[in-house]
Formats: C-alpha cells, sequence, structure tokens
C-alpha cells in the first residue's frame, strides 16, 4: 500500500456507531486488531472522530487511516480506499462532521495523510452486531492490515537501522 510507504508512525481509527449494526464496524476493526506496537495508535473514536485530532498530533502520526462504513452505492461489502480529494460523493450520514472536512482538519492538525478504508454496509439500521457477510469483510480486513502493518514496520526497522 503506497500510501503508508514512508510512514514511520501510523494511526488506526474506527469510526462508527456499534448500536447501527454495519455502522459499528469500523470500532468491530479497531477492536479486533491484534498489532501492539509503539509506532501504531489504534483507537475507537465512535462517532466523533473530530475529537481525537490532539492526541493524534502528539502521538505524531504520519499517516492516519480512518476506517467507517461509506454508503458507495456499491455491493454490501465492497471495499474502496478514499484520498479527501475523492470523498465528496460518499454518503457518511452518522457523523456531525463532513469526513472530507474532518480529513483536511486532521492533515492540518498533525502534518500527516489520511485516508479512509471504506465498506459499504449492509445496514446501519439501530441494532447491536454486524450483518454476517460485512463481519466476513471485517474479518478479512483485519487478518489484512495485520499482515500489511506488520511487514510494512520491520521493512522501515530494517532500513533505519543500516
Amino acid at each position: 500500500m503506497d500510501f503508508i510507504s514512508d510512514a514511520k508512525r501510523i494511526a488506526i481509527l474506527g469510526i462508527g456507531n456499534d448500536l447501527r449494526t454495519d455502522d459499528g464496524l469500523g470500532p468491530f476493526i479497531v477492536n479486533s486488531l491484534c498489532l501492539d506496537d509503539p509506532d501504531v495508535l489504534i483507537e475507537n473514536v465512535g462517532s466523533v472522530p473530530e475529537g481525537f485530532a490532539r492526541p493524534l498530533a502528539e502521538f505524531g502520526a504520519e499517516c492516519v487511516i480512518m476506517i467507517d462504513a461509506a454508503d458507495m452505492q456499491k455491493p454490501p461489502g465492497h471495499i474502496e480506499l478514499v484520498t479527501k480529494d475523492r470523498i465528496g460523493g460518499i454518503n457518511i450520514s452518522t457523523h456531525s462532521m463532513p469526513l472530507s472536512f474532518l480529513m483536511m482538519y486532521l492533515e492540518q492538525e498533525t502534518g500527516g495523510k489520511t485516508i479512509l478504508l471504506g465498506i459499504q454496509p449492509k445496514s446501519i439500521q439501530f441494532g447491536e452486531g454486524l450483518n454476517p457477510e460485512i463481519k466476513e469483510v471485517a474479518e478479512k480486513i483485519i487478518a489484512s492490515l495485520e499482515r500489511l502493518l506488520k511487514e510494512h514496520l520491520r521493512g522501515i526497522r530494517d532500513v533505519s537501522n543500516d
């Protein structure tokens, strides 16, 4: 993933409301990640991610990956990496601040880059727990993210030790 290629400090934010079925997939993913590394900050920021800008800046995040349910008018489980300039047509209705503004705000506060890992929900009706097909997609994302980040961090450390 080119987006994190140079980043030494990476933040992963799970955004969403776990009382609205698939809108809880961001929190589900970050709460399930098994990655204990001082250069990775993993946080469930719920429905108010803008409140987390200061800790991100203090951490020194060079790269912020936001994970959220996003209505992209695609089949349930569809995954897209979305930059702030492409986010305009994506409806993410459960948050107080449009994600494009949030991404610009976080970039100003941290000096890092932001990207959204958006997953098309099946439903964001009130209820607890993810729909089975969305949970399956979330579990694949968890495994892929853990592998990708471990390889990336190992590579960054190998380069800095040379």
